[in-house]
């Protein structure tokens, strides 16, 4: 099913959200890492394969990539990495105490920064369940 295409007009404010968050604060190899990962733990082979090859072009390396899974123990990652991911991971599962998160997050990103690693892992979820559940397998 061509979502994009049936439902063109919400689907473009989901794509222009998306975009925005292409602007500076945040890095684009963080950006695409938390896609990587909300993708793999949503189970969203599409977007899996859609974030590793954007994350490759951003060189971002392949070890880095393939230690995603582990990077709470990984030494390729930086703290503020491992907060915007353990955020993100958070956020996927909806587990942990999110004040104590945020304070962590705000210990390397700036409330703008938090807001839009915030925005980047909830869209993520939202392209993650249309590919998901209306993509041709």
């Amino acid at each position: 099913m061509d979502y994009a295409k049936i439902s063109k007009d919400t689907i473009g404010h989901l794509y222009a959200g998306y975009r925005s968050l292409h602007d500076p604060p945040l890095a684009a190899e963080l950006k695409a890492l938390i896609k990587l990962s909300v993708s793999q733990i949503n189970g969203c082979d599409y977007c899996c394969n859609l974030h590793r090859n954007e994350a490759l072009k951003l060189e971002v390396s392949k070890d880095k990539i393939e230690s995603l899974p582990e990077f709470t123990i990984s030494s390729l990652f930086s703290d503020a990495e491992k907060e915007a991911l353990k955020w993100a991971e958070s956020l996927t599962n909806l587990d942990g105490n999110k004040k104590v998160q945020r304070t962590e997050l705000s210990k390397h990103f700036s409330e703008r920064e938090i807001v839009d690693i915030t925005i980047c892992i909830s869209l993520m979820h939202t392209f993650n369940r249309l590919a998901i559940s209306m993509r041709d397998e």
